[in-house]
């Protein structure tokens, strides 16, 4: 079953997906980078659309607290979305003192703006300069199970479905989205979602099965490389003498 979704950009389009998968709650620390999804939330709020209900929290360590909290009771993850590399910094100081065993949260984030002029949602601001990194996702790879910067809003629905189905397979723990300025500027004019919420991926252990270190059924037959070598005829007939 698909759904039809009538969006103006990709901004809209991720809180379309969001809600289409069930999650009821964007909590955030708004930065210079939400302004395409605070014009996304104007536009859905005046078509009566609520969800993802958005809540400002004015930190990002309690941001990410309540939605580790409210997934804890429910079962259902929800989105977290901080500020470039300031609110990355304070919000990896709450997912790193979280288990990744026990955490259900979902945490896509804001991310660095494109070094080019010209597009929409493009740097524009010397602080836009100033709060860039190279690599933005670094400061939370320790703690988290997956990180992903968005390229463009084909790929949309498939990163969104990926972070959802990994945050919940187990064992549960956070995932991380950056999510560019200019890509959820970027103007779009239709998108459909599926209605179904992607499996979670099947947690897979690092160690290798009893099965798999067994050697070959050849190697068995005749051997395997670190056994002795059979002894000669004529090793077993001087061995029979003594």
């Amino acid at each position: 079953m698909t759904k039809k979704a009538s969006i103006e950009s990709t901004a809209e389009a991720y809180l379309e997906l969001l809600a289409a998968r069930g999650v009821e709650y964007f909590f955030g620390n708004a930065g210079t980078d939400f302004a395409p999804i605070i014009e996304a939330y104007a536009r859905r709020g005046a078509h009566g659309q609520l969800l993802p209900r958005p809540i400002t929290v004015p930190h990002e360590v309690p941001a990410v607290a309540m939605a580790h909290g409210y997934a804890m009771v429910t079962g259902r993850p929800q989105a977290v979305m901080v500020h470039v590399i300031v609110g990355t910094a304070n919000a990896s100081a709450a997912s790193s003192t979280r288990p990744a065993a026990t955490s259900r949260c979902s945490s896509p984030r804001g991310a660095p703006r494109s070094p080019r002029a010209g597009f929409r949602g493009s740097r524009e601001r010397q602080i836009h300069w100033a709060q860039e990194s190279f690599d933005q996702g670094a400061i939370v790879r320790e703690f988290v199970k997956w990180d992903y910067e968005l390229r463009n809003f084909a790929q949309l629905e498939t990163v969104v479905d990926r972070a959802l189905a990994i945050t919940q397979a187990e064992p549960q723990g956070p995932v991380y989205l950056t999510l560019p300025r200019e890509v959820l500027a970027s103007v779009t004019t239709a998108s459909s979602t599926g209605t179904p919420r992607a499996r979670p991926v099947r947690a897979t252990s690092s160690q290798p099965t009893t099965r798999s270190r067994r050697p070959p059924a050849s190697w068995r037959r005749r051997g395997t490389p670190s056994s002795s070598p059979r002894p000669s005829a004529a090793t077993r007939a001087r061995s029979r003498r003594w």
